[in-house]
């Protein structure tokens, strides 16, 4: 509201002045709960704007990349246009590097996240995630002539992660002292330099970089780098009509068949999480 000075203040009736209350009343009310308002009336903007934005890097293969044609492709490119098509409306993407992309939902750049996010206990104080969509082993990557061979190995080694990602804190745990990079290719990309000992992330990412890398010079250490981890989609706290959108489809899409079929062409295998 805007201020009002003393004498204007004076001047004013009383009828004025209780008006006047009670709109200030009011404006705060709006103020204090304008986003969780915001948030529940999600689903009804996006169907409003005929388009849901989606937030991802564009650069994870096979998650979410370009093809050699220079088209945005990839598996969560292709589960993200099967949600928006049963929300009935068009998918927009914005790609943004990793350590901003959650802040993004924040900045209301877009809608959702779909980026191998996994739902954390820190993550869900702050925001809604769906239902998981993919279920993957997390694993470590190191050089052929490391002389680490197991995940237990890592404890005063060395590792590249993102600031923000899960696997910088189960490396942290593992006891890893760590270099922060972007993303995950800057992460291999420390590993092959020797600049660090070794990277997390988890198979899937691993085994396609491994498929179109054949001549890179890593392997896998043996174990798994933190509990069998899922995926899900991070959006703003209160979207309660989004999520049970998005849940909606995801499942829709799980029973189906669509999601393994997605899974099977980008890696072979299929990601469906179990019941």
């Amino acid at each position: 509201m805007t201020a009002i000075n003393r004498r204007s203040a004076l001047a004013l009736t009383g009828a004025s002045a209780l008006a006047l209350a009670l709109a200030a009343c009011g404006s705060s009310s709006s103020t204090t709960s304008g986003s969780s308002t915001a948030a529940a009336d999600k689903l009804q903007a996006i169907k409003d704007a005929g388009k849901i934005r989606i937030g991802f890097e564009g650069t994870f293969a096979p998650w979410n990349y370009h093809n050699e044609a220079g088209e945005l492709v990839g598996m969560e490119k292709e589960i993200a246009d099967l949600i928006a098509a049963d929300l009935g409306v068009e998918a927009e993407y914005t790609e943004t590097p990793w350590d901003s992309l959650i802040a993004g939902v924040d900045a209301d750049r877009y809608d959702i996240v779909i980026n191998n996010v996994s739902p954390t206990e820190e993550r869900k104080l702050k925001y809604d995630f769906s239902v998981p969509y993919v279920a993957s082993e997390g694993k470590v990557a190191v050089l052929d002539s490391s002389s680490l061979q197991k995940v237990e190995d890592l404890n005063g080694a060395t590792a590249a992660s993102s600031e923000t990602s899960n696997f910088r804190t189960l490396l942290e745990e593992a006891g890893a002292q760590m270099t922060i990079v972007t993303g995950f290719d800057e992460a291999i990309e420390q590993v092959l330099t020797g600049r660090v000992d070794a990277c997390g992330n988890d198979a899937v990412t691993f085994a396609y970089y491994q498929e179109q890398h054949p001549d890179a010079p890593i392997r896998l250490l043996e174990g798994s780098l933190g509990d069998h981890s899922e995926a899900a989609i991070l959006m703003p706290k209160g979207a309660t009509t989004l999520q049970t959108a998005i849940n909606d489809s995801i499942a829709k899409h799980l029973e189906n068949g669509d999601f393994k079929a997605i899974y099977e062409k980008y890696v072979g295998i299929d990601l469906s999480p179990k019941a």
